[in-house]
């Protein structure tokens, strides 16, 4: 079923066209809009409100991530998750987003406790109702949050547009796996490496987490195989 939008989920105080940005990613990370499925674009400005402008905005991040495709004289369609992207989005969380994490492990300042430790909070709250979109997109401010202790919270923007096909592969593995407490557990032990300010500790606690998405694309490939496109000419252990 396609997701109805809502003038609701939009805030006056931001750019339009990002907030239709993200709304349009989660339904595709989600698979609320299923790959290969075509946004109507009369529609979903009507559910919003909203002019053509900002939702042509949105559709053209998008494309440059390769989450959606324009074909001309035909449509705009939901791609599928396209493995050699994935990897990609891997080596961007391996090197730029572990070089944060160290940062954040030697910047540690107390004024950060009370927010890693409310974002576990409700992490941990998730986890026990199995509710996957409220858990995965926690696990992204997890992450966030660590960019800001860096020091270097604009960064994440860099992160978020570089791992979209990597991020529907984390998203589909909390479905498939049902792993949330794992992650959670994770997230507890890189939180006390950072506020114990030990760099090798936790950059050794993300690693494993960094890994856990090798299994997942192979659980993908064989629970979910109509969802990728390519990757059959080369494997995962090419940048492991």
């Amino acid at each position: 079923m396609e997701p109805v939008f809502s003038p609701d989920q939009l805030d006056s105080r931001f750019s339009k066209s990002s907030q239709v940005y993200e709304l349009l990613r989660n339904a595709i990370i989600s698979l609320q809009l299923l790959p290969e499925s075509a946004l109507n674009e009369k529609d979903i400005c009507a559910q919003l409100g909203i002019s053509r402008t900002p939702l042509r905005e949105a559709i053209l991040q998008l494309a440059k991530e390769n989450l959606i495709k324009i074909v001309p004289s035909d449509g705009t369609f939901v791609n599928r998750i396209v493995l050699r992207e994935v990897l990609q989005g891997q080596l961007v969380r391996d090197t730029l987003e572990m070089r944060v994490t160290r940062l954040a492990a030697r910047n540690f300042q107390p004024q950060f406790e009370k927010e890693f430790e409310l974002a576990l909070f409700k992490q941990r709250a998730a986890a026990e109702r199995k509710e996957v979109d409220e858990f995965f997109a926690l696990d992204n401010e997890f992450h966030q949050i660590i960019c800001r202790c860096a020091g270097f919270g604009e960064i994440w923007q860099t992160i978020h547009y570089s791992t979209g096909q990597l991020d529907r592969v984390r998203r589909q593995a909390f479905a498939l796996e049902q792993q949330f407490f794992m992650v959670f557990e994770e997230h507890q032990q890189m939180y006390d490496r950072l506020r114990a300010g030990d760099e090798d500790g936790v950059a050794r606690a993300f690693q494993v987490q960094l890994d856990s998405t090798f299994p997942s694309i192979e659980i993908l490939r064989r629970e979910r195989p109509e969802l990728l496109l390519g990757g059959e000419e080369f494997g995962v252990s090419d940048i492991r």
